[in-house]
């Protein structure tokens, strides 16, 4: 495994059979504009949309358990407003 670093502030090991890392830095980065706007419903609706997300694994991706543990970061600063 090497590491890389995404377009945000986090940085994820690249591992066989990882998620897809587009999709990964598309939805960190729907999380991380929606807490940042500051509305309610921005962030009500990103939690939605990421809770519903199904990454997909690509041969070479993020290294899943990491991106888990970012996605319920994201998740519980979502909630907490």
């Amino acid at each position: 495994m090497d590491r890389s670093r995404n377009d945000m502030t986090n940085s994820f090991l690249i591992a066989l059979r990882g998620y897809d890392i587009g999709q990964v830095d598309d939805a960190l980065a729907m999380a991380d504009q929606a807490l940042a706007s500051g509305s309610e419903s921005a962030r009500a609706e990103a939690g939605r949309t990421l809770r519903s997300l199904s990454f997909r694994t690509r041969l070479r991706g993020y290294a899943r358990h990491q991106v888990d543990r970012a996605v319920r970061d994201r998740l519980a600063a979502l909630d907490r407003g």
